[in-house]
């Protein structure tokens, strides 16, 4: 489906333009902050922040069902590190940290929501053609 207002060509030409800026020299800075739009826990964290924020380690680990603590903080490190979020460690005993997400990231989950509801409008069509490869995959080559 074409957006609206969009030629084929226009398509096209904004795509290039888009894998040109994403070749430059500067590329692991984009391909580092394009490559949270794909990460399950990026996305989760960013989520659940935008949700209800700030949160506390433990509290996201509750809510990101199957995310382990290591990758958790892992996550949570990178996020901050390229701010989409914002660490605040209150220096109390026992250590109290919490996160909120940053206007940054309240940028990526609204961006996302476009290519979410177009994952969810599209998924009977995904759901099809993954039966007509697997079909065809696993066909039979007929004898003759």
């Amino acid at each position: 489906m074409i957006p609206s207002g969009l030629d084929a060509q226009e398509i096209v030409r904004r795509s290039q333009a888009a894998c040109a800026a994403l070749s430059d020299d500067e590329d692991g800075l984009k391909r580092d902050i394009l490559s949270h739009s794909g990460n399950r826990w990026s996305l989760g964290v960013v989520h659940a922040l935008g949700v209800s924020s700030p949160l506390r380690h433990a509290e996201l680990r509750r809510r990101l069902d199957g995310v382990t603590q290591r990758m958790l903080t892992h996550t949570l490190r990178q996020l901050e590190r390229d701010g989409l979020i914002t660490r605040h460690d209150f220096h109390e005993k026992p250590l109290r940290v919490e996160y909120a997400l940053t206007d940054l990231g309240m940028g990526l989950l609204v961006q996302m929501i476009p290519l979410w509801t177009w994952v969810m409008e599209n998924a009977d069509g995904f759901t099809a053609a993954r039966q007509r490869y697997h079909r065809q995959a696993n066909a039979v080559p007929s004898s003759r």
